[in-house]
């Protein structure tokens, strides 16, 4: 049986550099099959593509990668390399507790586009002097690196990764609309990034739009209005979507039966499940199941 294995953050040479950088090649050489296999991680990553393509398998979407190309994954998001993969690059590799240093690193980390916080995959596109001042940020960190550990390294390289992330966040915003940094600053914006951040917690065992309300402290009225505004979905869609999101993750990357899923999923009855699969994808279980074997082949 297939496994959903969650990856945790090593540090590679001492405990206090909890910062990687590796080449992809790399990566995917020691990593062997672990990384081609579907798994998780429970840190967040950044790849840099600087020559050559290939995809990356994201939660079931096949991102194209190519020269120039940098994609961000959020821990918790089922991915994989793929086989024979020619391209080359950086890939970045950082736990929560090594970024969030300040109150406002954490509201970065939890708000921040790139992060895929109402987005299910990003990816931007640097070229010319973007790319070089990604480069130079990836250079900095890896000849700090390479130094011995010291009083000021943790702090040297938080600072870089900071530019870094602050660097992609403000060309995700000027590329997709420059008036969507106001939207995140809204008390709405901060009710929705909340929202998000509890239903990717509690989906299995809470599934009523009043408890996430209940827990902001706002009725359940403003929080519809306020993920609509936002996002133009209701707070119950966002709720089913992650509820379909992992349930394929379990159809296919676990290999569990319907019954193991429908109750590891909080349902009562495996037919309960079916019938909201259904209805929320237009087939069954055992159909979606059925088709992603078919074109794996």
């Amino acid at each position: 049986m297939s496994h959903i294995i969650t990856y945790p953050f090593k540090p590679i040479s001492n405990q206090q550099q909890n910062l990687h950088i590796i080449p992809i090649s790399e990566r995917i050489k020691k990593g062997g099959q672990s990384v081609i296999n579907p798994h998780r991680t429970d840190f967040y990553i950044i790849q840099l593509i600087t020559k050559g393509k290939s995809s990356h398998m994201v939660d079931f979407q096949e991102v194209e990668l190519s020269a120039g190309d940098i994609l961000f994954l959020t821990p918790g998001q089922v991915h994989a390399f793929r086989e024979n993969a020619t391209f080359e690059g950086w890939l970045i590799a950082f736990p929560k507790d090594f970024f969030n240093q300040s109150s406002h690193d954490i509201y970065f980390l939890d708000n921040a586009h790139i992060f895929n916080n109402y987005y299910p995959v990003t990816k931007l596109a640097f070229k010319n002097n973007d790319l070089n001042v990604f480069i130079e940020l990836i250079q900095k960190i890896l000849d700090e690196l390479q130094k011995a550990h010291d009083l000021f390294q943790e702090s040297i390289l938080h600072n870089y990764l900071s530019n870094l992330l602050l660097f992609s966040e403000r060309k995700f915003i000027l590329e997709n609309n420059p008036s969507i940094h106001k939207t995140i600053l809204t008390q709405d914006g901060m009710y929705v990034t909340q929202f998000k951040k509890m239903v990717r917690k509690s989906f299995r065992t809470e599934t009523k739009v009043k408890y996430y309300a209940n827990e902001l402290f706002i009725s359940e009225r403003k929080l519809q209005k306020a993920v609509m505004a936002i996002l133009g979905k209701s707070p119950k869609e966002l709720i089913n979507e992650q509820l379909i999101l992992e349930s394929k993750r379990l159809l296919i990357h676990e290999s569990m039966s319907i019954k193991e899923v429908s109750y590891d999923l909080g349902f009562d009855e495996p037919s309960n499940f079916t019938k909201f699969f259904k209805n929320q994808t237009g087939i069954s279980p055992t159909q979606f199941k059925e088709e992603k074997m078919i074109s794996s082949i």
